[in-house]
């Protein structure tokens, strides 16, 4: 170090390890934070250099060593200071110069410690004062072994090193991730959309059953409201106009049809009360088709349909003798004929007929198509929020599966069947969450929106072990 005086230097910085193997170039660094004015001598002492030069065949820091041994190389082979930055401020760097060290007079520095080694030599560097000296480094226990010896240090701040190389997980990872953007090219891109047409707050209707005093007055009313029709026969009657079945059929109707229908009635409002609306949309938007689409919807706490399920809600309409059996038999020639369905069309392999799954297929569902469907979903106030519809999609040119749950939360309110409607009055109390869509199908007379269900029986085990 006699060839040139470090003292002329504004900073004189020690420099570790890292800061070559973990930093940025050293040419490129903002010395200006640690001198604005300058000039910057970086030393570095022989430890450094050593620790730098094995790690030339490190697979993640290889070639940084490398390339601070060019960068250091000519001030190691002329022992003069190399310019890395000419500023402002300028920056030189140079090999430090050490005398021999007496280990003894360190009792507190291991001689077999790299970090202790790179303080005890900055402590031995020729021809500079202590109080000149400045340790740069990114790791505290350099930093804390050199303060214990009256050494000014500093530490590297984090926007001086460079970014982490990945893990080997995370090269896995983006690997695979590529990977899958690869496949990704050759699959058609579905997204399924589901939304409930109905506001929040949602309050559902769990109805009690009308007290067994109340069926037997409401079903002699009904009874007495639909009196049995007296046929009449005459010799000029033809047999085709006398109905031999009607007898039985009124007698089923009281026997049989009344009675369900007053021990269901509670039933038959809680399906009117708590049917929601929902619109399904599925896109294909990639530019790839889905081969072979198989889209489900599955329901939790309910079931699917398409139309909007009305029973009978003020009473069973009677039988009527009917005249002929030939226009009827004639009438239903043509109901089971089943129109071809194209390729491109969807087609429900399980129908939206009030049961827990709706199953779709298409054989070809183009890119850039949007599919769209309204239905209704049924929902048991017992069953408990939320409702949930579980959507899942698969082709056969679609690696896995695409799945989606669509949750709606409500409130569940148990009462009693006069506190909806008026069945004297036939009025409602309260207005069911449907009532404008049901209001404007029965203005227009839309068959297609509603589903009549008029002899079925509704299942009512649960309530009548409740009732008991």
């Amino acid at each position: 170090m006699t060839d040139f005086d470090p003292l002329s230097y504004s900073t004189i910085l020690f420099m570790d390890s890292m800061v070559a193997l973990e930093g940025k170039p050293l040419p490129d660094q903002p010395w200006h934070e640690i001198d604005q004015v300058g000039p910057i001598l970086v030393l570095v002492v022989p430890q450094v250099l050593a620790e730098i030069d094995k790690r030339k065949r490190d697979g993640r820091l290889g070639r940084r060593a490398r390339e601070f041994n060019r960068l250091i190389g000519p001030a190691a082979e002329s022992g003069m200071p190399r310019r890395i930055c000419d500023g402002p401020p300028i920056v030189d760097l140079a090999v430090a110069i050490c005398a021999k060290i007496d280990w003894s007079a360190f009792d507190d520095l291991d001689p077999d410690e790299a970090d202790a080694k790179v303080v005890a030599q900055i402590l031995h560097v020729r021809g500079i004062e202590p109080e000149r000296k400045l340790l740069f480094s990114q790791d505290i226990n350099p930093i804390a072994m050199a303060s214990r010896h009256k050494l000014k240090c500093k530490k590297m701040p984090e926007h001086w090193l460079v970014e982490p190389e990945p893990s080997p997980n995370d090269k896995e990872l983006s690997r695979l991730r590529s990977r899958v953007k690869e496949l990704e090219a050759t699959e058609p891109q579905l997204s399924a959309v589901l939304e409930f047409g109905i506001n929040a707050d949602l309050t559902l209707h769990s109805i009690r059953p009308l007290p067994e005093d109340i069926q037997q007055e409401l079903a002699s009313k009904i009874q007495t409201d639909n009196p049995r029709i007296e046929q009449r026969r005459t010799l000029f009657d033809s047999s085709l106009d006398y109905d031999y079945s009607y007898n039985d059929r009124y007698r089923k109707y009281c026997e049989v049809v009344i009675p369900t229908y007053v021990q269901t009635l509670h039933r038959r409002f809680e399906t009117h009360y708590n049917q929601i609306p929902f619109v399904l949309q599925l896109e294909n938007s990639g530019y790839i088709q889905a081969d072979n689409l198989v889209a489900t919807l599955k329901a939790i706490g309910g079931t699917l349909n398409d139309r909007f399920v009305v029973f009978p809600l003020f009473g069973p309409s009677a039988p009527q003798p009917e005249n002929s059996y030939l226009g009827s038999f004639v009438g239903n020639m043509n109901q089971h004929i089943v129109s071809p369905v194209g390729r491109h069309e969807m087609r429900f392999a399980v129908g939206p007929d009030r049961g827990p799954l709706v199953e779709i297929h298409c054989a070809d569902f183009r890119h850039g198509r949007v599919w769209r469907f309204d239905g209704i979903a049924l929902i048991d106030p017992r069953a408990g929020s939320p409702f949930r519809i579980e959507v899942t999609l698969t082709a056969s040119n679609l690696r896995g599966r695409i799945s989606r749950e669509f949750d709606l939360a409500y409130n569940a309110k148990d009462v009693s069947l006069e506190e909806l409607v008026d069945l004297d009055k036939r009025e409602y109390h309260v207005e069911i969450p449907m009532h404008m869509q049901f209001d404007k199908a029965l203005d227009a007379r839309d068959r297609n929106w509603l589903q009549l269900v008029e002899d079925e029986a509704v299942d009512d085990d649960e309530d009548e072990e409740e009732a008991s």
